[in-house]
């Protein structure tokens, strides 16, 4: 199938030999008419525009020269190139594709046997360490064909004694045990634990605050009964009783 079955029997020939020197007289003519030093008037306007139609002209001429020997000389090779598609590129083409859907299948399987596996090693890390709120989708692994099973193990483990670590941080805290179960569930949302412990004092300065709130205003209303009521005290013994 190696053989040279696409040869070129006679090149084409194309004569533009006098290209150069008809260059060359073009150049005369157009330094001729001193276009750099042309002025553009109401009297001259017309003459300009006409040695610009001439110019154009004779280009246009020229191209239509260059358009007549190019499509002689590209004619043949669409003619060839489109049989070399239909009768030899196609055919490869489609062998490909079909070679490539195998290979793209069987590396999705081998993907997806390598992440059941990475799964079940994470899941089994969970339940030694009894962690049960954090899902696999969490760690965000991007598990690829070229990674090893090693060091997506190694991020699985560095994951989940991140998590072990917070969780004991968070269990030494100090604090009431409702202020650190309200850490823990935060962390469980953020897997941050600084995160959560200023989330949870967030919250509590809130509460604080507005217990201090109704605290005053509670305080505001009772000044304001004892005012009311030693103004009536002194309003009473103004008032006779009728006989």
């Amino acid at each position: 199938m190696n053989e040279n079955i696409i040869t070129v029997q006679q090149l084409p020939v194309i004569v533009y030999e006098r290209l150069e020197s008809v260059g060359q007289e073009i150049d005369k003519r157009i330094a001729s008419l001193d276009l750099d030093k042309q002025l553009v008037t109401e009297d001259t306007k017309k003459a300009v525009k006409d040695t610009k139609v001439m110019l154009k002209k004779e280009l246009d001429n020229f191209e239509e020269q260059r358009k007549r020997i190019k499509e002689q000389v590209v004619a043949p090779y669409e003619a060839f190139e489109k049989a070399y598609n239909s009768f030899i590129k196609v055919k490869y083409e489609k062998a490909d594709n079909v070679l490539k859907v195998k290979i793209d299948e069987f590396d999705r399987k081998l993907k997806a046997d390598k992440e059941a596996r990475i799964r079940a090693y994470f899941t089994e890390l969970c339940q030694a360490n009894n962690i049960d709120f954090l899902p696999f989708e969490r760690l965000g692994l991007k598990i690829g064909l070229s990674d090893s099973e090693k060091s997506l193990k190694d991020l699985v483990n560095t994951n989940i004694e991140n998590v072990v670590k917070s969780l004991k941080f968070i269990e030494s805290l100090t604090d009431p045990d409702e202020y650190k179960a309200e850490i823990l569930a935060d962390y469980k949302q953020t897997l941050d634990v600084m995160i959560a412990i200023n989330n949870a004092k967030y919250r509590k300065q809130q509460r604080e605050a507005e217990l201090q709130r109704l605290e005053a205003q509670k305080a505001r209303a009772e000044q304001a009964r004892l005012a009311a009521e030693a103004r009536a005290k002194e309003v009473a013994p103004l008032q006779a009783p009728e006989e």
